[in-house]
């Protein structure tokens, strides 16, 4: 059975695609569908609609794909979720929806918003994930007023806050120019000694604090991962 991946979030820029694109699309070799209606949607992606939403979901489990909803679309999401849950008994099992969280007070509001919107039975399927925080900075934020909320909704509506999150880093950012030029992050993680000897002199540290950045994100997204997955 593939997991579908589904990221929802109630306030926009939280990092739901920066999820898609970093933690879960590189590891599932999965395709990226988006639900967004008010942007255009990027070169490596698919658009749906609500429609085909509901008919992905219903699809065979051996399917999967991450889809990415846009802020605008949330609403058109959750009718497509409740339609599901009242005719799938099942689609919690192979779904997970991923709802990235800001260490603020706005992004638990919106989280719990979310959550009371949600079918009760799929809500399980929820995996809340920390998102842009320092590294190093976890036990700060778990003492927190907003992870204290963030508790609280968890043990009223029975989702997962997972413990790890997603650290900043400037790679993420899909203008930074190497991320731009190399396309993934594990292609700057995995930059050879020989190309990076070959390149000027004045570059080389910037190539090997690039290569080192990139290979401790990607360790931190594939924690990410798994987390989700579980």
């Amino acid at each position: 059975m593939k997991l579908t991946y589904l990221t929802l979030a109630a306030t926009g820029n939280a990092g739901k695609t920066t999820i898609v694109r970093h933690c879960i699309a590189p590891e599932r070799g999965s395709r990226i569908l988006t639900m967004e209606s008010q942007s255009p949607t990027g070169e490596e992606s698919n658009p749906i609609d609500s429609d085909a939403l509901v008919a992905h979901l219903f699809a065979a489990a051996e399917i999967g794909a991450v889809i990415d909803v846009g802020v605008g679309d949330v609403l058109d999401a959750l009718d497509a979720l409740q339609l599901i849950s009242r005719q799938d008994a099942a689609i919690a099992q192979r779904l997970r929806i991923v709802t990235p969280l800001l260490a603020d007070r706005k992004s638990v509001q919106g989280l719990a918003w979310l959550m009371g919107q949600l079918p009760p039975k799929l809500r399980p399927a929820v995996r809340a994930i920390w998102n842009r925080i320092p590294a190093g900075a976890e036990d700060a934020l778990r003492s927190s007023d907003p992870c204290r909320a963030a508790r609280g909704l968890e043990r009223q509506h029975k989702f997962r806050l997972c413990g790890r999150a997603l650290h900043e880093s400037p790679l993420l950012d899909p203008a930074h120019p190497l991320l731009s030029e190399r396309g993934t992050l594990e292609a700057i993680a995995s930059m050879p000694d020989a190309e990076i000897r070959s390149a000027p002199l004045a570059e080389m540290p910037t190539l090997l604090a690039a290569r080192d950045q990139a290979q401790a994100a990607r360790a931190n997204c594939q924690q990410i991962l798994v987390a989700i997955d579980e």
